[in-house]
């Protein structure tokens, strides 16, 4: 990935419950957004877009959930970078990672209080999810944001306006209910899923997007699809089906869905 100094690029390496990792890079420095893939695995994947991990200037964890923040020790032992998380997600790490990680790797930060690394600015913000005090955040460079959303059961309208109108929305649809109450998992499982400290449907995430997307929103990229009670045809077929009945056309934005086992593109801002 090749950024200028006033220009943002992203790739989300994997999405979803089996490993999480999205890469942002601003000129030199290199921030990672959950730990949940291995260095090989992250190196593997950048080598098919002719890339590589050479520095990390920091990981942001939204939770302490394991697809997060399984390869966080090694991370950070490897590129000695710092971690930035909220009080209660460093309060409920594993006491493996509590055990390998010195104090000082840890960087606490509260929800809506604007952090400045040079010029690139991130804001944390509440999500709503059975974690401890999770979180998603929005990520801001020369004019151009990113707002990165999963695990999430619902988003309150209160909420909206901190993150309204950014250019790129990273937004989780999980699942297809009827898809999800069909599946063989057992049903407290499916309730914890269908939950308001769960994760988005399809058409909640769909809703949940028109209420945010604005005159500069170029790209709604759905994440954390399910790999058993979702598909990526039916992730988008639900979006556009939501985007027509409230006369909004889906080809006014590109929307996308990021893959478990796959890169994405990278994308620039």
């Amino acid at each position: 990935m090749d950024s200028g100094c006033d220009r943002m690029d992203f790739i989300v390496l994997a999405s979803g419950s089996k490993g999480n990792a999205t890469i942002l890079k601003h000129g030199e420095r290199r921030y990672l957004v959950d730990a949940g893939i291995s260095l090989r695995m992250m190196q593997s994947r950048l080598s098919i877009k002719n890339d590589r991990l050479d520095r990390l200037d920091g990981i942001f964890v939204t939770h302490e959930h394991t697809d997060h923040i399984s390869f966080l020790v090694a991370l950070v032992n490897k590129f000695h970078c710092p971690v930035y998380l909220t009080e209660g997600t460093k309060r409920n790490l594993s006491r493996v990672i509590r055990e390998n990680l010195k104090e000082d790797d840890y960087r606490v930060i509260g929800f809506d209080e604007p952090l400045l690394l040079e010029d690139f600015a991130v804001m944390a913000f509440p999500t709503y999810h059975d974690a401890l005090e999770p979180c998603g955040y929005k990520f801001a460079v020369g004019g151009k944001t990113l707002v990165y959303m999963t695990d999430t059961g619902y988003f309150p309208d209160d909420r909206i306006d901190a993150i309204r109108n950014a250019d790129a929305y990273i937004l989780e649809a999980n699942h297809d209910p009827e898809m999800l109450l069909e599946s063989d998992r057992p049903w407290l499982l499916k309730r914890r899923i269908l939950d308001d400290q769960g994760h988005l449907s399809n058409a909640d995430s769909a809703f949940l997007a028109l209420n945010l997307a604005g005159d500069r929103t170029r790209l709604i990229m759905l994440a954390h699809l399910s790999q058993e009670c979702n598909t990526p045809e039916k992730a988008l077929e639900t979006y556009y089906g939501v985007f027509a009945e409230q006369g909004v056309s889906p080809g006014q934005y590109r929307i996308i869905c990021a893959l478990q086992n796959e890169p994405m593109e990278i994308v620039s801002l």
